[in-house]
């Protein structure tokens, strides 16, 4: 009796240990976990400084979150949020899927760079819409998040192009993120596609606005091929969305 006790001490002690570690370490779990799905979606480097997650509040801050530019260009960052504030039902936690209900972001920024008529963003597009379908998980190896719409106000952004002499900051309004559900990976994959469909719809509909007297000489039939661009992103964006609303059978 006095060995079993023992050995149920010992076990508690472990498991315990365990749990400490996972919670002092959650932060650094959570950051890596979203570093990781999203350069392996995307193809460039995520980066995030920091995570912060107040389990007891039901919200998690990110701060510095940020994708590289794709190879080919600048040395920059294609996206930038200086914050992402994230807001959980404390009740789904003990479910099988964890909620998020907002999402609210500080001072995004999106680099929309051109190489001839090519974009950063086409490039990442291209990419991710060659990959193969994230294989599935085995269930509960993974956590799986459910997010609400949401919707990213204020985005600024700069045009960098051979086309113009100097870069131009403009404002890219709006992008609306529909509900999603599933896996980090799972997720990325989901969000990726709306967002950077909507991103450089915004994007090239900015720079075909730009005055005609900001343009170099050569422009004229990149304008042209732009308008092309923002005519095929609508029709991405529009299927993406319809394969989302057949994914949850709605």
């Amino acid at each position: 009796m006095k060995k079993l006790f023992i050995g149920l001490l010992v076990l508690a002690l472990l498991l315990g240990a365990g749990l400490y570690y996972l919670v002092s370490n959650l932060d650094s779990i959570v950051q890596r976990s979203i570093e990781t799905a999203g350069t392996d979606t995307l193809g460039t480097n995520v980066r995030v400084e920091a995570v912060a997650i107040d389990l007891s509040a039901g919200s998690a801050t990110l701060s510095g979150f940020s994708i590289a530019n794709p190879e080919g260009f600048s040395n920059q960052d294609m996206i930038r949020f200086d914050e992402l504030s994230v807001t959980l039902d404390l009740g789904s936690l003990r479910s099988d899927v964890i909620r998020i209900t907002s999402i609210r972001s500080v001072n995004p920024y999106v680099l929309y760079e051109l190489q001839g008529t090519r974009s950063n963003i086409d490039a990442v597009r291209a990419r991710f819409a060659a990959q193969e379908p994230a294989p599935e998980t085995e269930p509960g190896t993974q956590p799986v998040i459910g997010i609400d719409a949401i919707t990213i106000d204020g985005i600024q952004g700069s045009l960098q192009s051979d086309l113009l002499s100097t870069p131009i900051n403009v404002n890219l309004g709006n992008v609306s993120l529909p509900a999603a559900q599933g896996t980090p990976p799972e997720l990325a994959r989901q969000l990726a596609g709306p967002l950077l469909n909507q991103l450089a719809r915004n994007a090239a509909a900015a720079f075909t606005a730009i005055p005609a007297s900001q343009l170099r000489d050569s422009a004229g039939q990149a304008v042209e091929e732009l308008q092309q661009q923002l005519d095929q992103a609508e029709e991405t964006a529009r299927r993406a969305a319809d394969q989302l609303l057949n994914q949850f059978g709605l």
